[in-house]
Order: C-alpha cells, then sequence, then structure tokens
C-alpha cells in the first residue's frame, strides 16, 4: 500500500509507508498535489535527510569519500570466500547494465557497501531497500517493480546458488520448461512444440490434438506463503544431499554448512517482501485506477511477487514445475509432447477423449497451487489446424510470425527512418541497433524475409549511412566509425558528467 512520505534510513530517500487501504486520490496529493509522486534528492550524489521536528534538511553526502564506514570491521566479521562470493555477484549483476544509472551509482561505493553488503547477509540483517514502481502498455498493461541495484544484487547471488538446482529439476523433466534459461527462450521453445506435435501426428498423417491454455493473473496470484514453503522444502532436500553425498550446487569457495541457512533465510526475506509498501511511483498515479485491474496491481491483491525481479522469473517457473510434473504423470501412458514458457502451455496428445477428460483434473491441481486457468484463452484443434504459441503460429512444416509483433516491428522502422534523418549521439544509434536486431531475432526461422527486407530497404539514407545489413537481412550493425566507446569505468564517468548528472571519480 502507498502512504504518507517517509525518511528510508536504507538509502536516504523520501519513500512510502504503508496505510490501511490503498487510495489513488492518497497518491495524487503527494508533492503539492500534482497527478504523480517520486521521492527527490538534491542531486544523485548527495541523500537528503529530514528533520521531522523542524523540517530542516541536510545532504549526507552519500556517494564522497568523506563518509567513514567501517570496512575493516565487516571483513573481521565476514570470512573472505563469503565477500568474494558478494562480489562475484556484483560483477554477474553488471552484465549488460554497465551503462544504467544504477549501476554507475553503485561503482562509486561498491568498493565499501559490497563488504557492508556481505555483513548483512552473513549475519541476516539485510532488509530489502526502496523499489521503484511504472506501468509499461506494451504488449498489455502491467505493473512493473525495479529493484534498487544493490537488492539485485542480492538477487543474482540467490540466483548464482538456485539456479543448478533448478536445472537439475527441470532436466529430469525433459527440459520442456523454457524460460528464463540459458540456452532456451522463446525460440526454443516453439521449436520443440513444433517437434512435438509432428511426432505425437507423425509427421501430420494420423489425427492428434493440441490443447492450449493460459493462467489468470500469473505473477498476481502466487501466493507468498506456499511458494516459501515448496521453495523451503526444496531446499532442505538439497541440503541434506550436499550433507550426505557432499554435493555442492555451486563450485566456486568452500562453502560451509552454514552457507544453507544464509540462502534459505535471504531467500525466505526475498519472497516475503512487499515492495508495494516501500517504494517510489515512476507513472502518474491516475494511470492505475485508468487501466490497472484490482487482481492486476500488487497495492490492490492480496497475494503476488513483483513482476521485474530476476528471482521472480526464476521462482515462478520454479512454481510451474509442479503443474509439469502433474502433467507428466497423467500422460504417462500417451503419446504426447509439452512445452511450457511462463504462464503458457501446451499439450499435444493423440487420444482426444483423454485430452478433454484431463483439463478439469489440471485445474483442480492448479487451485491447489493458488492459480487459476482463464476461461476465455483455450484452445483446443487438430494439429494440422496449426497454434499460437508465445508469438508464432505452428503450422505443418512452416512457422509464422503474429500479426502484432509484426506490427509493432514495422512501426518502429517508420519511428527509427524519421529519427535518422536527423542528428543522433551514439547512445540514441545503440538503442536502434539493439531493438532492430531484437525484432529480427524474433523473424529468423519465420516465413518473414519479405517484411523485414521491405521495411529495413524502405528506412532511408540516414539508415544506410550509419548501418549495415548482414546476410539476408538477418542482422543489423553499427558502423564502426558510429559506434560508441565503452571499454573502461572512466569513459562512463566522464560521460555522464558532461550531462551534469555526476562528477568524475
Amino acid at each position: 500500500m502507498i502512504g504518507r512520505a517517509s525518511y528510508n534510513p536504507m538509502n536516504g530517500r523520501l519513500t512510502a509507508t504503508p496505510i490501511v487501504s490503498f487510495s489513488y486520490d492518497d497518491a495524487k496529493t503527494q508533492k503539492g498535489g500534482s497527478n504523480h509522486w517520486s521521492s527527490t534528492e538534491n542531486n544523485r550524489n548527495n541523500g537528503r535527510n529530514v528533520n521531522f521536528n523542524n523540517g530542516n534538511t541536510n545532504n549526507n553526502n552519500k556517494y564522497n569519500s568523506n563518509v567513514v564506514r567501517p570496512v575493516a570491521a565487516f571483513q573481521d566479521c565476514v570470512p573472505d570466500y563469503f565477500i568474494r562470493s558478494v562480489w562475484d555477484a556484483f560483477f554477474d549483476c553488471l552484465k549488460g547494465k554497465m551503462r544504467s544509472e544504477g549501476a554507475v551509482e553503485y561503482m562509486v561505493i561498491a568498493d565499501d557497501d559490497i563488504p557492508a553488503l556481505a555483513y548483512e547477509l552473513w549475519t541476516g540483517i539485510y532488509k530489502p531497500g526502496t523499489s521503484t514502481c511504472f506501468l509499461v502498455s506494451y504488449p498489455k498493461w502491467r505493473e512493473v517493480f525495479a529493484a534498487g541495484f544493490r537488492d539485485r544484487i542480492v538477487h543474482h547471488w540467490v540466483c548464482l546458488r538456485l539456479n543448478p538446482l533448478f536445472e537439475h529439476r527441470f532436466i529430469h523433466q525433459g527440459n520442456v520448461s523454457f524460460n528464463c534459461r540459458k540456452g532456451f527462450g522463446t525460440d526454443m521453445a516453439v521449436l520443440h512444440l513444433a517437434e512435438g506435435m509432428r511426432k505425437v501426428s507423425n509427421n501430420y498423417r494420423k489425427p492428434a490434438w493440441i490443447f492450449k491454455g493460459d493462467l489468470v493473473g500469473f505473477f498476481m496470484s502466487i501466493d507468498k506463503e506456499l511458494l516459501w514453503y515448496l521453495l523451503s522444502r526444496f531446499m532442505t532436500r538439497w541440503k541434506f544431499r550436499s550433507e550426505k553425498f557432499g554435493w555442492q550446487p555451486y563450485q566456486i569457495y568452500d562453502m560451509p554448512d552454514m552457507y544453507w541457512d544464509i540462502l534459505m533465510r535471504t531467500t525466505k526475506v526475498i519472497v516475503m517482501h512487499h515492495p508495494e509498501r516501500d517504494c517510489i511511483l515512476n507513472s502518474a498515479a491516475h494511470l492505475w485506477e485508468e487501466h490497472m485491474e484490482p487482481n492486476k496491481s500488487l497495492f490492490t491483491s492480496p497475494t503476488g511477487e513483483p513482476i521485474g525481479n530476476l528471482t521472480t522469473q526464476l521462482f515462478a517457473n520454479f512454481l510451474m514445475s509442479f503443474f509439469v510434473m502433474l502433467v507428466q504423470w497423467l500422460y504417462r501412458h500417451q503419446n504426447y509432447c509439452m512445452a511450457q514458457f511462463v504462464d503458457d502451455f501446451a499439450i499435444a496428445c493423440d487420444d482426444l477423449r483423454f485430452l478433454v477428460d484431463s483439463i478439469p483434473k489440471l485445474e483442480q491441481f492448479l487451485a491447489r497451487l493458488k492459480l487459476k486457468l482463464h476461461k476465455d484463452k483455450r484452445y483446443l484443434q487438430p494439429v494440422s489446424h496449426g497454434v499460437l504459441f508465445v508469438g508464432t503460429y505452428i503450422k505443418p512444416g512452416r512457422k509464422y510470425l503474429s500479426n502484432r509483433t509484426l506490427s509493432r516491428m514495422k512501426e518502429h522502422c517508420k519511428g527509427f527512418a524519421k529519427m535518422l534523418e536527423g542528428e543522433c549521439d551514439p547512445l540514441q544509434l545503440l538503442r536502434i541497433e539493439q531493438t532492430l536486431n531484437s525484432y529480427l531475432g524474433f523473424c529468423l526461422r519465420r516465413r518473414t524475409y519479405g517484411y523485414r527486407k521491405e521495411w529495413l530497404d524502405e528506412m532511408g539514407e540516414g539508415f544506410w549511412k550509419r548501418f549495415y545489413v548482414k546476410g539476408h537481412y538477418e542482422s543489423v550493425h553499427l558502423k564502426d566509425k558510429y559506434k560508441p566507446i565503452f571499454n573502461s569505468y572512466e569513459y562512463l564517468f566522464n560521460e555522464t558528467s558532461q550531462s551534469g548528472d555526476y562528477q568524475a571519480a
């Protein structure tokens, strides 16, 4: 819930405190009656402390070298290997994010704060900080919570240790889960389902049917207590295997028995955290009232995990693995195939009667997981008719990209062509390259050559002056003389200092 703004000692920001019930009017009246509110600081190098007795404010210079931090004391209390493990999580968190504002801010204080963060995890006093909440409108309205960079380091520390355990589980289930896994993804999910449909129907020479289902408000329906119960049992069993057989899930340093206690304690903190009680709104508050249903927002839903955290994606996949177990048990004597991606799943089988009779059983089990099958998003047809799965129409012997994705790509191409008619800085050019390659990646192995050739050819002289295309319109690349250089931390700090956001360290 969002309430009055108050001082958060974890990060020196004015953030929200819980109130009994959520009211959009309360959010609208923050900061002098503006239509949305967020915490502010004098600048990114100074937090603002407020004396509520007299209303005076002062800066704590949180990022300069004048602040005294007992780093040596932390290193004396926490083993070196544990501090190194947090450093590993920090570097893993930096991958692909070094140009983000949060990463640049944190790199300035990393030498001082990483030992302090390791101390908090080691002693069990770690508490998540303030999150940033905003809405995205494409492909539909969703509420996203972005954790602070410090909290994301903790998320990576947990995921680096739980991922091998989850992977072991997914491999033994036949690799039918495709989201948030290295080497998997939407393309692999489509290929797996297409191959399964072909095998079940004996290369489309005998009748077979496919059922596709979707879950209602999946992330908002996840029950925190149930999720933690299943995770705790899962980790306890692996702890027993480790103690009995000497198996370590993350071979990087010699971890003592206390490793499991820290992992379980930190995981519980993340699962049970309510980011909506301490967050900054970066979207206008009236958008929640206009576009978000009560069961689609953490502010108005009694359960749910925040969309946007790395741990949420992995824990959701773990929760769905129990549903996969049920499907495999029910269909153990059937000729079938299955693919699951987040809350979307598809089951192909050559026995129509058995497939129809199993749907109520699937619904009953999902109810035990506090989840619900969407009544209006069910698809049951012969495999020869094809199916739309994760944005791709799968037909016998061919695959097409969905019309929605094609329309979005065409819209982006037209917008970028207009942008490239004028001057663009290197960061804008890099964004154009990444966006186009993302869409071209969706297009590969689909019948889209004519579309991508036509749209890229029409982007104009400004595009071909700065970019070149590889292969049969398979990828777009920025020419060397227009590429930004990100080879050192100094470049990042110099670039940001020129814009007045930061000062070079």
